[in-house]
């Protein structure tokens, strides 16, 4: 038996060796293995941190730029206002609400004023509808910036005459956008609006600021009369935003790293895992101001990221065939779960790009009424003074190229005042809204009908043959307009005394307005209710 030990012995060790092979390759495989998918892990889960990034960041400036295109379209339909009124501010403002605006306090009309300006500054605005306001300038400031005209969004109490210039940080706001003509965003700060509350109710907030500039679309140069402000509470206005974008995954803090990174909102859904470092910080830029966005994933991302499977493979794997067969299941489910993370993310990104489309769709129509509003004046409905004076411009272009000639009528209302003062603004604004729709429906649809301001209209005939063309539409005016008008079934009657001015080679769009101004008043001086010409004298 000897010989058969001694053939077996070779064989056993031959065995044993193979098996040693088998499992030293078996393990090393594991070994190696076990390295790849913890490498693959980590590959992966740092693609997904550097998409939630993408994401937020996107989503911050997106929340940004919509606050600055609302601040701005309010900027410029405050500034077109040739004498702007509390009513006109809360109609200006009156789409505006919490709803639309996440996070904002209210929406403001602010103005400067040095010292010695503090008791012309509150005459002025009350006169324009703020019949109650009272500045309450703080005293150690050396300028002042009150609040004048405000639309709250919360329950908190009346701040307008309240001196803004108490907050370094409003002030810094207000200067850099004063400066840039742009939006501006404040450093952190409690709300002035916000200073009653208890401590642990304030949170960290921003205040926007826009410039308001007076004279826009005119000739006249534009002229800053203050800034439109608004007040945003951090966590309200991001926290959400930080929730349906982060999907609960991700720890995110977004701060203000130059005020020693006071945060500004931040969201810690489940338990934050520090244990590899995937921590993802990304700077980004709003209102001129840099802000700081830090993520951190979650136990939860680490299980959706399977985040361990190394570990368990390494111990489950004792033969190369198993660890193999392992690690094609490892691979495969990572593969289909990365590409339904990669579906989901496209299709939450395609919802953004619907919601931000919508959002644009929303802007061009508000931008359009804002235009309307611009170049309309509000009460009759028709071209305002700065649309008049645009197209008399264009006029006097055209009309010189084609070597023909126009009029402007200058049309002023005769009893007017009367109506006014005895029945009530309500009655004189029927008789001026009943007015423009009879000097509308009198005329071709090249010409141009405007009212000029309290109870004075203008027309642009254009394309005439003669100067004598323009008479017969200065009387069908006269004519029309001594019509009885009902106002609340009692009628009311007034007259026109019309001016009449004709083009001719040379004069420009101030001549042709002072002649036909003249004009208008000869007619009146004539006896009212009828028309005169520039250079006749009315008979």
């Amino acid at each position: 038996m000897g010989w058969l030990r001694d053939r077996l012995t070779p064989r056993r060790r031959a065995g044993g060796a193979l098996v040693s092979l088998v499992l030293v390759a078996g393990l090393a495989g594991t070994a190696g293995a076990g390295v790849l998918v913890e490498t693959e892990e980590d590959r992966f889960t740092g693609q997904v941190m550097d998409n939630y990034a993408t994401l937020l960041t996107d989503a911050v400036e997106d929340q940004v730029t919509r606050y600055r295109d609302t601040m701005s379209d309010m900027s410029y339909a405050i500034g077109a206002q040739s004498n702007l009124t509390q009513d006109d501010f809360a109609r200006i403002t009156a789409g505006l609400d919490a709803a639309r605006l996440t996070g904002a306090g209210s929406i403001s009309f602010v103005v400067p004023a040095a010292p010695a300006e503090i008791a012309a500054v509150q005459r002025r605005w009350r006169a324009q509808g703020a019949t109650d306001l009272t500045l309450r300038p703080d005293p150690d400031q050396p300028k002042h910036a009150f609040l004048i005209f405000e639309k709250a969004f919360d329950d908190r109490d009346d701040m307008r005459g309240v001196d803004l210039a108490v907050s370094t940080e409003i002030v810094t706001a207000l200067h850099t956008a004063q400066r840039s003509g742009g939006l501006a965003i404040s450093p952190p700060l409690r709300l002035v609006r916000d200073r009653e509350l208890p401590a642990d109710k304030q949170q960290i907030s921003v205040t926007l600021a826009t410039p308001v500039y007076s004279g826009l679309g005119s000739a006249a140069p534009d002229e800053f009369i203050g800034w439109m402000v608004m007040g945003l509470r951090g966590q309200d206005f991001l926290a959400q935003t930080f929730l349906d974008h982060g999907q609960g995954a991700v720890h995110v803090s977004l701060a203000d790293p130059a005020r020693d990174g006071a945060t500004l909102a931040e969201v810690t859904p489940g338990t934050r895992d520090d244990e590899h470092p995937l921590e993802r910080v990304t700077a980004l830029t709003a209102g001129q101001r840099q802000w700081q966005l830090t993520i951190w994933p979650t136990s939860r991302l680490a299980a959706a990221t399977d985040r361990g499977v190394s570990g368990l493979t390494a111990a489950a794997g004792v033969a190369l065939s198993v660890l193999l067969a392992a690690m094609t299941a490892v691979l495969t489910g990572s593969r289909n779960r990365a590409l339904e993370r990669v579906e989901r993310a496209t299709a939450e990104l395609r919802l953004d790009i619907r919601r931000r489309e919508q959002v644009e769709t929303q802007l061009r129509e508000s931008e359009e009424q804002l235009r309307h509003l611009a170049f309309h004046d509000p009460l009759t409905g028709i071209a305002n003074r700065m649309l008049f004076l645009d197209r008399l411009a264009h006029t006097l272009a055209t009309h010189a190229r084609k070597q023909r000639i126009f009029a402007v009528l200058f049309i002023d209302l005769d009893g007017f005042k009367e109506i006014n003062d005895r029945r009530g603004h309500d009655a004189g604004d029927t008789v001026l809204r009943v007015t423009a729709d009879r000097l509308r429906h009198g005329l071709r649809a090249t010409d141009t009908v405007a009212r000029f301001g309290g109870d004075e209209f203008a027309i642009i005939l254009e394309d005439l043959a003669s100067a004598a063309d323009a008479r017969p539409t200065a009387q069908r005016v006269i004519d029309v307009l001594c019509e009885p008008i009902d106002v609340g079934g009692v009628p009311a009657r007034v007259s026109a005394s019309v001016g009449i001015a004709v083009s001719s080679p040379g004069a420009g769009a101030a001549d042709i307005l002072r002649d036909a101004d003249t004009a208008m008043y000869a007619a009146k001086t004539a006896g009212k209710n009828r028309y005169a010409e520039a250079g006749v004298t009315p008979g």
